[in-house]
């Protein structure tokens, strides 16, 4: 399923799902030629294909550059000034320094770009609700390419993703800004980074 972009587009994918030829076929499909990895630890001891070193080797086969921007995009982040009650605060780390740094670089760069984590649903992973709403806020159209391990690709659009958010998280759903907000903040307290859970 070929994603019809709406200006310039930022993908996301988890590859939980899928084995690395079919994740590679995924991105060929939606002409991605850089993959972006927004773990903290690039590496998976449930798939090793999806080690940096490994991943990167196989992608360069196909001309799919990647780069690790755990600094920029990471989850597991380590600067108390971004932490609200234990958790990482997704709105106070959107306004630190190397996030932004982050935004900045693929404002500036020409490639077709997707960001790369673990959890098969955006909704469950930073790339959608911290990455995804900041990407919409700096004016991408942002799509989610959800690849489940029945072999099923297809692609969401984030707004999609904020409808289902809000039917999450309020009883009569609206995409009314502080409803959507609530449901952002609670999502983030859901999954954000703790660093006293094991």
């Amino acid at each position: 399923m070929i994603y019809c972009a709406v200006g310039k587009t930022v993908f996301t994918i988890g590859y939980a799902g899928i084995k690395l030829p079919q994740f590679i076929d995924a991105l060929k499909e939606q002409g991605i030629t850089l993959l972006v990895d927004v773990r903290s630890v690039p590496k998976s001891q449930y798939f090793p294909d999806f080690n940096d070193a490994r991943l990167k080797e196989q992608l360069s086969k196909h001309g799919i550059k990647y780069k690790n921007w755990k600094e920029e995009f990471g989850a597991r982040q380590t600067n108390r000034d971004w932490f609200t009650c234990d958790v990482l605060d997704f709105g106070k780390f959107a306004k630190s320094e190397p996030f932004k740094k982050g935004i900045e670089g693929i404002k500036q760069g020409d490639e077709v770009i997707c960001l790369m984590c673990a959890e098969i649903d955006p909704i469950g992973c930073h790339r959608g609700i911290l990455c995804g709403k900041e990407l919409r806020t700096a004016g991408f159209d942002v799509a989610h390419i959800i690849a489940k391990r029945n072999g099923e690709v297809t692609v969401e659009n984030h707004s999609d993703l904020e409808n289902r958010l809000l039917t999450m998280y309020c009883k009569q759903p609206s995409l009314l800004s502080d409803e959507l907000q609530f449901a952002y903040r609670k999502q983030n307290q859901k999954i954000g980074y703790n660093p006293n859970k094991k």
